[in-house]
Order: C-alpha cells, then sequence, then structure tokens
C-alpha cells in the first residue's frame, strides 16, 4: 500500500541545526524537500571529501584483493559519528607517501626519457660541452635515414665538411658534423637530415648514461620501499574507506538545504504519516527549542510516494519502480503484480533441479555479498521464484531437462497443451489488470465506465473463448455479441456529434485485435520453458556422449556442472526480462499510471561499510 504523506515544517536555533540535521539523518525517516526560500550552505567538508576520494584512487594498486564475496567491513556506530585523530594521521601518511611516489615516477621517467635520447650517441668522444660553436668550427648533431646515407656522404666530401657515424638503427644513421663556423648546411636538408640538440650536459656521453641508470636503480630501490610501506599502511584496516563516508555524511549534512534567518532556520520536507513519532523523537533528542507543523499535501503539489508492502510483496517492488513510482494517491500494483511475476518466472524456469539451485545459488549470494538495496531484492525475488520453479517442474515433469513422471503433461511432448495453458494463463493476466481498473472505477463512482471500457471487453475476450469448446459455443457467442455491441455504441461516448460517437465505437471495437496480440504473447513462457528443458537435455546428452572409460566420467561431469550453470543464468536473464516485460505491457497497460517520485528519506547510506548500530543490529 502507499503510505499516507505529511508535510513538515521544523523551525528551530540556528545554533541547533547541526544537532538536528544530524539526527534527522541518523533518524532517516523525513525527506528533506529544497524550497524556493531554502538555501544550501557549502560545505567545509567538501575539500576533506575530494581529499578522500583521491586517497582511495590513489591506493587501489597498494589494497590486497579482496575475495569475490567480501563482506562489507562493520563500523561501529560511535566510531563512525567521530572522525578519529589516527585515521586522519594515518590518511595523512599514506597521501605523502603517494606523493612521494608521483615525484620519483616522474623523476624516473625524465632521467629514462633522458637515457633513451643519448644512446644513440654513447660512442660519441666529445665532451657533451664541446659541441656546438667553437671559435672557427661547429660540431653539429643529427640523423639522416639510412637509405640516403650514400647520397648524404657524397654531399659532406664535396662541401668539404667532417662526418663521423656514431651508430645506426634499422632506420636512422646517428652522425657527428664537423663544419666551419657559421656555414650553411641547407643544401643537407634533401637527405633528410635532421640537426639534433642535446640537453645542456657535461662530461662522456657513456659516463653520463652510466651515472643516469645508477641514479635510476637508486631511485627504483627507494620507490619500492615506499610502496611497501604503503602497502602496509593500505592493508591496515578500511581508513579510507571509513574516513570517505564520513566526510560524505558530513558533506550531505552541511548541504541540507534549509532556510536562514539571522537567529533561527526552517527545515521542510516529508514524513510518512506512521513515522511522526519516531521522526519527532529523533528532532526532540537534538534540541527541545523547536517548532514542528505538520499539514496535509496540497492539490497539485508533488508528493513522493512511500510504498508499504508485506515483507514478499516489497522484494518485487524494484520491479515496479524500474518502470515508474506509483503516484501518490493512486494504486499500488505490487500486491496484485507480486503474485503474478512470481508464477509466470516459476513457469518460465520450470525445472525442479534449475528451482534447487536458484535455491542454493542464492543463499550464498546472499551469506557472501550481504548485499542490499535493489540487488538484495532480486536475489530475493529469485529466492522466492525457486518455489514456482520447482512446482511448475514437478507439475511438468522437469528435472534437469529430463522428462520424469508429469502431473499434468510434458511440454515438450505436447507443446499444444502447453501453449494453450500459456494462453489461459495471459487471460486470467489481462483480466486481473482489468479487474484492478474496474475496482479503480467504482471506488470513484464510474460505474459505467468500469462495464463499458473493462467488462464490455472481458465479456468479448471470454466469449470468443468459449466458442472453441463445443459444448459451450452458443454462449460464448452471445457473450462475444453483448460485449461487442456495449463496446460499438459506448467506445466514442466522450466523441460530440453522432459521427464522432460511431465511429469511435468502430475504432474501439477493432481493438480486439491489441487484445488476441497480448494474449498471444504469453506463448513466451511456452518458449522459455521450452528452451531451459532443451537445452538442459543437449548438455545431458553431450555428457552422455563421453561417458565410458574413467576419464570420460570425469569429462561429463564438467560438462554437467558448466551445461547446467550456463543455462541456469542464461534462463534466469531471460526470465526476469520477459516477466518484467509481461508485467509492464500487458498487464500494467491495463490500470497502471505511475509518474511518481520515490520518497527517499535523508539517511545514512554508506556504500563502503555498514553501520553497526548499538543496539548490535546493522
Amino acid at each position: 500500500m502507499i503510505a499516507s504523506i505529511k508535510y513538515m515544517s521544523i523551525l528551530c536555533m540556528k545554533e541547533d541545526r547541526d544537532r538536528l540535521v544530524a539526527s534527522l539523518q541518523k533518524c532517516g525517516e523525513v525527506m528533506v524537500e529544497d524550497t524556493d526560500e531554502s538555501v544550501r550552505n557549502a560545505a567545509s567538508s567538501a575539500d576533506m571529501l575530494r581529499r578522500m576520494e583521491k586517497l582511495r584512487e590513489g591506493i587501489k594498486p597498494f589494497v590486497p584483493k579482496k575475495p569475490l564475496f567480501a563482506e562489507i567491513p562493520q563500523v561501529e556506530e560511535h566510531e563512525f559519528e567521530t572522525v578519529s585523530e589516527s585515521d586522519l594521521q594515518k590518511a595523512s601518511e599514506m597521501e605523502r607517501l603517494l606523493a612521494d611516489i608521483a615525484i620519483k615516477k616522474a623523476a624516473d621517467a625524465a632521467d629514462n626519457e633522458l637515457i633513451r635520447q643519448l644512446k644513440p650517441w654513447a660512442n660519441l668522444n666529445i665532451p657533451l660541452e664541446e659541441l656546438g660553436d667553437s671559435e672557427y668550427a661547429s660540431f653539429i648533431l643529427g640523423t639522416v635515414p639510412l637509405k640516403r646515407l650514400e647520397g648524404f656522404k657524397n654531399a659532406v666530401i664535396s662541401g668539404v665538411m667532417g662526418m663521423d657515424i656514431i651508430s645506426d638503427d634499422e632506420k636512422t644513421a646517428y652522425i657527428l658534423l664537423s663544419v666551419i663556423k657559421n656555414e650553411s648546411l641547407a643544401e643537407l636538408a634533401e637527405y633528410g637530415f635532421e640537426r639534433i640538440t642535446l640537453p645542456p650536459l657535461k662530461g662522456n656521453v657513456r659516463d653520463t648514461i652510466a651515472d643516469l641508470e645508477v641514479r635510476t636503480e637508486k631511485s627504483n630501490k627507494e620507490m619500492a620501499a615506499v610502496r611497501e610501506k604503503l602497502a602496509v599502511l593500505a592493508a591496515e584496516g578500511n581508513t579510507a574507506d571509513l574516513l570517505y563516508e564520513q566526510y560524505r555524511a558530513d558533506y550531505e549534512r552541511e548541504t541540507v538545504p534549509a532556510a536562514e534567518t539571522n537567529e533561527t532556520v526552517l527545515i521542510e520536507g516529508w514524513v510518512p504519516e506512521d513515522r511522526i513519532e519516531i521522526a519527532e523523537k529523533a528532532i526532540r533528542q537534538a534540541t527541545e527549542v523547536c517548532d514542528i507543523i505538520y499539514r496535509d499535501p496540497l492539490p497539485g503539489e508533488s508528493v513522493p510516494t512511500s510504498l508499504r508492502s508485506g515483507k514478499a510483496v516489497s522484494q518485487f517492488e524494484s520491479i515496479t519502480n524500474m518502470f515508474s513510482v506509483p503516484s501518490y494517491g493512486g494504486t499500488d500494483p505490487n500486491k496484485v503484480m507480486a503474485p503474478w511475476y512470481w508464477i509466470i518466472f516459476g513457469l518460465m524456469m520450470c525445472d525442479v533441479g534449475y528451482g534447487a539451485l536458484m535455491i542454493v545459488f542464492g543463499v550464498l549470494l546472499k551469506k557472501l555479498m550481504k548485499p542490499k538495496g535493489t540487488i538484495n531484492q532480486i536475489i530475493n525475488v529469485i529466492l522466492l521464484s525457486s518455489v514456482t520453479s520447482i512446482i511448475a517442474g514437478v507439475l511438468f515433469g522437469s528435472y534437469f531437462g529430463e522428462v520424469w513422471n508429469p502431473i499434468l503433461f510434458s511440454p515438450l511432448k505436447e507443446t499444444t497443451k502447453m501453449l494453450i495453458f500459456t494462453m489461459l494463463i495471459g487471460v486470467a493476466h489481462i483480466f486481473t489488470g482489468l479487474i484492478v481498473k474496474i475496482i479503480e472505477n467504482i471506488r470513484a463512482g464510474k460505474v459505467f465506465d468500469a462495464v463499458f471500457d473493462q467488462i464490455s471487453w472481458m465479456l468479448i475476450i471470454a466469449g470468443f473463448g468459449l466458442i472453441f469448446i463445443p459444448a459451450v459455443k452458443t454462449i460464448g457467442m452471445i457473450i462475444a455479441v453483448i460485449g461487442g455491441i456495449i463496446v460499438l455504441f459506448t467506445a466514442g461516448r466522450a466523441k460530440k456529434n453522432i459521427f464522432g460517437k460511431a465511429v469511435g465505437g468502430l475504432v474501439a471495437l477493432y481493438g480486439i485485435s491489441g487484445y488476441f496480440s497480448d494474449i498471444l504473447s504469453y506463448s513466451r513462457i511456452l518458449a522459455l520453458g521450452l528452451a531451459t528443458g532443451v537445452v538442459g537435455m543437449v548438455m545431458n546428452m553431450l555428457a552422455g556422449m563421453v561417458q565410458g572409460p574413467w576419464w570420460g566420467y570425469m569429462i561429463s561431469i564438467v560438462i554437467y556442472v558448466v551445461g547446467h550453470i550456463f543455462n541456469l543464468a542464461l534462463g534466469l536473464l531471460s526470465a526476469y526480462v520477459h516477466d518484467c516485460r509481461l508485467q509492464y505491457i500487458e498487464f500494467y497497460s491495463k490500470f497502471y499510471e505511475g509518474n511518481g517520485r520515490l520518497f527517499k528519506a535523508f539517511s545514512l547510506e554508506p556504500k563502503l561499510i555498514n553501520i553497526k548500530q548499538q543496539n548490535g543490529g546493522n
């Protein structure tokens, strides 16, 4: 159901603002609203939040890899509420080490680049400081493509220049030219000569390279020591994650929208009516000097939707919210959608073995991952649907793709019966949506709308179905005709002229094709059920083909395990998607409007840690 909600205005003294906001955040029952009068203060914690985010990113390579399903660290509530000085010191030390590594990396990169530049000139005998211009001559370094080297040599000789080939690689020759000072080298450009200028260094090139390599090796050893120290610090607890979540909570508190005067602060928002007492208790714990005012939602106001479903039904809320959140004052579809989603999911999986695996994997995921929010709800949906998967498997005799003793019939052997069965499921599903709309219309005093727009179509569909049963064929035709007449003469009732009313009825009656296509779309239940069974059967056949010698049985076990897990994963994904499609397109289109916004309380929602409550809960 959709909870009744109130708009809350809290007026308190300015000096009590921080305590009040912290208490509301801890309480987690009030959705604070951003109004025209409210402002968001600049957060003093913003810089620290950015620092911790950068720190977390920086130490990632040094944090030990966690197991795939590692538990989220637990932090005591009182520990989370106060930033530890020792944690800050540890974070600062890690930041210093990261900065040290960055400096050493930059220096090493520069040295390595210099070594790369100098290596082709390692055989150069002239000291680096003597390169360039002397009193009468110039020593010039440059490169020439090897394929043009012979022509270059001839040009140098004819120009009365000195030339030494210092080294070469597969494509390039590295050359030292000695020329008369200020002599033009323009004619050498046609041979691909490019002048090279080395950094201002002194001494022999080979010795310089050796010194740089020694310095780089020393720097690498120092960096390894720094990395080791950083790895030790990063492996000790979850300091960076804890500080990040603490400063994120601080940031959210500091930027809570509020209207302020010199003396007072006004915070406004929504609170579910059944949570008012809890919210008030949290407020009074923060300050006794305050004024709390409640009012009902105003006409046309955008009111958030707070859902109150049972434990089982609430697991299916994420499916509805994925499409559109129910609007406040509208219908909560989850109470009628959840049972149908549960049943159809089971029919799509339709296997006892896979249903049992769903339970095993679902329990393991919950134990190992400790999931929250939507992920937790999806896993719970799979666990709940394992029951209907097993029941459907027993009814249709499917056990890991093998057919054994079906109570009803085997879909693999009697496909027509299964197609009829799925179409009957589709009719029941669509009728449920129409009945919900009938109830809504009757509650709104629109009894005739219920008869003209929903009951008429139920008569048409039911009548057409009965036509295929010889014993009641005539009754079916009568029922279908009655429904058709109602649609024909009432569907255009909103039109202003007679022509519009008549045409509106004819156009609406054509909609019978849409309903029949909707019913046929439920054949996807058959398709997915068959696909799961056939792929499972194929895996069993492949495993059986290699059995014989002992090693064949070992291979068959691998085929069984890998094949059926793959089939299970594929089946779950297909069932989840197509079941969602049936709910949204075929079911919700009959009555559901949505377009609401979800109630999201201002609360502590750390993602990297779990806060352990003082009473022992999480």
